[in-house]
C-alpha cells in the first residue's frame, strides 16, 4: 500500500512534430500521461535546424479554417517511419452505421448495420478450419496471447457452421508466407495462406439467394463469399468462390468448380468497387464482416438518432468520433481516417491537452494553439493531415469534449498565431519548470519568437501528495506516503522526528511515487521510522530519476552512444557531469568519465537516460553523484572522495575511536549544515529535474496560472511567443 493519486498534469500530452523518424521503430515525441512517454530523436534531426529557422515562413492557414475539414489518421502506415496499423477494425453506433462504398467513380450505400468489422481483401493466414467453436476460440486465444492477430469468421454449410481462425492481413504472398511458421509454432496446427484471387459464379436478386449458393459451395469444400458488387448504377449480390493466392491457382479452381456446378460462368471479377460480406464471431455475438477491395473506399457515419451522431472505433480504446470514419488501403495496409470539421476536431484536442474546468482563457489559448498546429501540418501523411497521437497533438475524440472546451474553441474560431504574417510552429508542452527554453536549448538553433520567459508552473507541486524520506532501525533508507505514518512526540539524538507505520504492507520505495519507483519491501504496522525530510510526490514541476548504479548508467549511455554514433564505454561510468547549460538552465552538454556524451540535439538528453519507455521529463536537471563526497581532512584540506570501495569512517563527538558510516544498506545520511542528504557507499547517480516537456513555447500549467491571475488568452499567447499576432 502507498496510494496513487494522479495529478491533473496527467491530462497533458506534450506535442512536437517538426521531425518524423525514418526508421522501422515508432517514435513518440514526449508527453505526460502520468509519466513521460518514450522520446526518440529522429535520424533526420539535421533537418530541424532549417525547419525551425524557416518556421517564420510557413504558409498561412486558411482564412475560413473553421469551415474546413481536417483528416486525422487513427491507424495508418505512411511508409516513411510512422506505423500504427491493424488488420481489421470494428465500428459501432447505437443508431446504426451508414456505410458508403466508393469506387469506379460511383458511390453506393450498403445496408445499415449496428456494428461491423472491416478489412482489406488481401492475403491472410488461416490457422484453423473447424466446426467446433470452442476449438476455434482456443486457437484464437493462443495467437492473441502471443500478440498475433486472430479473428474467427464463420461460413454456413448444410452440416453446420465452419469456423476459420484468420490471422493477419498481408499485401503480398511473400509477407503472408513469412508468417506461417510463427503461427504454426504457436498453435501446433498446419496453417494455410489465402489470397484475393476469386471467381464470380453468378449474381442474384437477393442476399438470401446468394447466401444459399454460398452455403452449397462451402458444403462442397469450396470457399465462397456473398459479395456486394457494382452493377450499373446500383449494387447487386453475387457469389464469389475461392480465396486463391495466384492467377494460376484461380484458373485451376475454375476447372474444378465448373465440373461440380456447371450452370455458372466462373469469370474473373472485373469490379473494383466490391465488398465481401462475411460473418465474424466477436465475443458472444455474430456480426457482419466487410472485406473490401484495395481500390475502393468505405465511408462510415452514424445515423441521426438524437444527440451527436458518433461512430465508436473499438480498437482505438472504444473512443467515439464525430464526422466520418474513412477506410481504405494505403501503402498496403488498412488505413482508418477520421474526416470532420476542423473546430469539431479541436473540441477533442483541447479536451485531451487540457482539462475541463480549467480557466476559460487558458482553454482558449490552447484552442488557438491547437488550431495553429493543425493548419500548419499540410497533407503530412499522404491521405491525412495529422495523426491522433502526440506526434502532432493528442486527439481522443468526443469523450474529451465538454461545454467549456467547446466554448473556448467557438469563441476563438478561425484564429491562429502568426509571426510576420506567417503561421508559426505552435509548440506547447506540460510544464516549463519555472522558465521556458530558448530555441537553442531544444534543437540547437534560435527561433525569433521562442525566447526564455518566466512561467508560473508550481501548481502540480503545490497540490502533490507529501512523502517522507525515512530511515529504518537497520539503516535502510526509502520513501513512504506521509499519511501512512503517525508522527511521534519524540525525536532522536540528531533532532529528527520519529514516526510509526499505521497500516500493514506499506511499500518502502526508492523514490516518492507509486508508479515511477520500485518497492524495496513492505513494512508492517507499528514499524518505527526516523523521518529525515518531506518531499512532494513525483509531479510535472519537480521529479527525480534513479538512483542508478554505474552499470545501469553505463548501459543507458552506451545504448544512446550507439544510436548517435558515439564511442561506448568499456568500464562502468564513475563520473557524470553537466558541462554546459543554455539560457534557461537546460542541459546542452554532458561528459561521462570525462568523455562527451553524443546526442543529435540538446533535447535528446532526455532519451539518453531511458529505461524501458521511461525517459527524463525535461533537460532541466542536475546529476547528484551519491558516492562522491567532499571530506574535510585533519589538515583543513577538502578532499573529493568518489566511493569505489573501502570503508569511510569519521570521529564524532562522544566517540573515542573512528566509527563506520551508514547501516546495513548501501545508503547513509550526511548533513551539510543545512539539510540532510542521502549518500552511498558505492557510486550511484540521482537525477533531479524540473518541468515536463521540451520547454519551447507555451507551458500549459503556466497558462493556467496566468489565466487565474486575470490574463486573457491573447496576453497568455503573446507572453510565451514573442512578437506574434493572433488573427484569422
Amino acid at each position: 500500500m502507498d496510494g496513487n493519486q494522479e495529478g491533473i498534469g496527467s491530462f497533458f500530452v506534450e506535442s512536437i512534430s517538426l521531425i518524423r523518424k525514418k526508421s522501422t521503430s515508432e517514435s513518440v515525441w514526449g508527453g505526460e500521461r502520468g509519466a513521460m512517454k518514450t522520446y526518440r530523436i529522429a535520424k533526420r534531426a539535421f533537418f530541424l535546424a532549417s525547419a525551425l529557422a524557416l518556421a517564420i515562413g510557413f504558409n498561412s492557414g486558411p482564412a475560413d479554417a473553421a469551415e474546413k475539414n481536417i483528416r486525422v489518421a487513427l491507424f495508418i502506415d505512411d511508409g516513411q517511419g510512422y506505423r500504427n496499423t491493424i488488420p481489421a477494425v470494428t465500428l459501432e453506433s447505437p443508431n446504426d452505421l451508414k456505410v458508403e462504398l466508393s469506387g469506379n467513380g460511383g458511390s453506393y450505400q450498403l445496408p445499415r448495420v449496428r456494428s461491423a468489422r472491416f478489412a482489406v481483401d488481401q492475403f491472410a493466414i488461416v490457422a484453423l478450419e473447424t466446426g467446433n467453436l470452442t476449438e476455434a476460440e482456443r486457437i484464437a486465444q493462443q495467437l492473441s496471447k502471443q500478440k498475433k492477430d486472430a479473428s474467427i469468421t464463420v461460413e454456413t454449410r448444410g452440416e453446420g457452421p465452419l469456423y476459420r481462425v484468420v490471422s493477419g492481413s498481408f499485401q503480398t504472398l511473400e509477407q503472408a508466407n513469412a508468417g506461417v511458421q510463427a503461427v504454426a509454432g504457436i498453435t501446433g496446427k498446419t496453417p494455410k495462406v489465402t489470397g484475393p484471387y476469386h471467381l464470380e459464379a453468378n449474381t442474384f436478386p437477393t442476399r438470401s439467394e446468394a447466401e444459399q449458393w454460398e452455403a452449397k459451395f462451402e458444403s462442397s469444400g469450396i470457399s465462397a463469399h456473398t459479395v456486394l458488387v457494382e452493377r450499373g448504377n446500383d449494387l447487386a449480390y453475387a457469389v464469389w468462390v475461392g480465396d486463391e493466392v495466384s492467377e494460376a491457382a484461380r484458373d485451376r479452381l475454375a476447372q474444378k468448380v465448373s465440373g461440380m456446378y456447371p450452370g455458372f460462368g466462373y469469370r474473373q471479377p472485373a469490379d473494383t468497387a466490391y465488398t465481401l460480406v462475411d460473418k465474424e464471431v466477436v465475443g458472444s455475438e455474430l456480426i457482419d464482416r466487410y472485406v473490401f477491395s484495395p481500390r475502393a473506399r468505405l465511408s462510415v457515419t452514424a445515423a441521426n438518432g438524437g444527440g451527436v451522431p458518433l461512430v465508436t472505433v473499438v480498437e482505438r480504446e472504444g473512443r467515439q468520433y464525430r464526422g466520418t470514419i474513412e477506410l481504405s488501403a494505403y501503402k498496403g495496409k488498412l488505413a482508418v481516417v477520421n474526416d470532420l470539421p476542423l473546430d469539431e476536431y479541436l473540441y477533442g484536442v483541447v479536451g485531451a491537452e487540457m482539462a475541463t474546468g480549467w480557466p476559460l482563457e487558458a482553454l482558449k489559448a490552447q484552442a488557438v494553439l491547437a488550431r495553429t498546429r493543425a493548419v500548419s501540418q499540410g497533407n503530412k501523411y499522404g491521405i491525412a493531415n495529422l495523426s491522433d497521437t502526440v506526434l502532432e497533438q493528442a486527439y481522443y475524440g468526443y469523450g474529451k469534449e465538454a461545454g467549456d472546451i467547446r466554448r473556448a474553441v467557438d469563441e476563438t474560431s478561425d484564429e491562429v498565431i502568426k509571426y510576420r504574417g506567417k503561421v508559426i510552429e505552435a509548440l506547447f508542452y506540460s510544464n516549463a519548470g519555472g522558465l521556458t527554453a530558448d530555441g537553442t536549448e531544444a534543437w540547437g538553433n534560435a527561433v525569433p519568437y521562442l525566447r526564455p520567459v518566466e512561467s508560473k508552473d508550481t501548481y502540480p507541486q503545490e497540490t502533490a501528495n507529501t512523502w517522507y524520506l525515512v530511515e529504518l532501525a537497520d539503516g535502510t533508507i526509502g520513501y513512504v506516503r506521509h499519511d501512512y505514518i503517525n508522527l511521534l512526540p519524540t525525536r532522536n539524538a540528531a533532532g529528527l522526528q520519529l514516526g510509526e507505520v499505521n497500516t500493514d504492507n506499506l511499500n518502502l520505495r526508492t523514490g516518492p511515487s507509486p508508479t515511477v519507483f520500485k518497492s524495496l519491501f513492505t513494512l508492517p504496522a507499528g514499524t518505527q521510522v526516523t523521518v529525515i525530510t518531506s518531499v512532494p510526490e513525483e509531479n510535472a514541476y519537480s521529479w527525480t530519476r534513479g538512483p542508478y548504479t554505474p552499470q545501469e548508467i553505463t548501459a543507458m549511455i552506451n545504448a544512446s552512444q550507439q544510436r548517435n554514433g558515439g564511442a561506448t564505454f568499456g568500464v562502468p561510468i564513475s563520473q557524470l557531469e553537466v558541462t554546459k547549460r543554455g539560457p534557461s538552465g537546460r542541459v546542452l552538454a554532458m561528459t561521462a568519465n570525462g568523455m562527451a556524451i553524443a546526442v543529435s540535439s540538446p533535447d535528446s538528453f532526455r532519451s539518453v537516460f531511458q529505461q524501458g519507455t521511461s525517459s527524463l521529463r525535461s533537460t532541466k536537471f542536475d546529476v547528484e553523484q551519491m558516492g562522491t563526497l567532499f571530506v574535510l581532512g585533519a589538515n583543513g584540506q577538502l578532499v573529493t572522495r568518489s566511493n569505489q570501495g573501502g570503508a569511510l569512517q569519521a570521529i564524532g563527538a562522544g566517540y573515542s575511536r573512528p566509527v563506520g558510516l551508514g547501516g546495513a544498506g548501501e545508503d547513509f545520511l550526511v548533513f551539510d549544515g543545512r539539510q540532510w542528504r542521502v549518500a552511498s557507499k558505492q557510486q550511484k547517480f540521482l537525477i533531479r529535474g524540473f518541468g515536463n516537456g521540451h520547454g519551447l513555447g507555451l507551458s500549459q500549467y503556466g497558462a493556467k496560472a496566468m489565466a487565474e491571475d486575470g490574463y486573457d488568452y491573447i496576453q497568455i499567447l503573446q507572453h510565451y511567443y514573442s512578437d506574434v499576432t493572433i488573427e484569422p
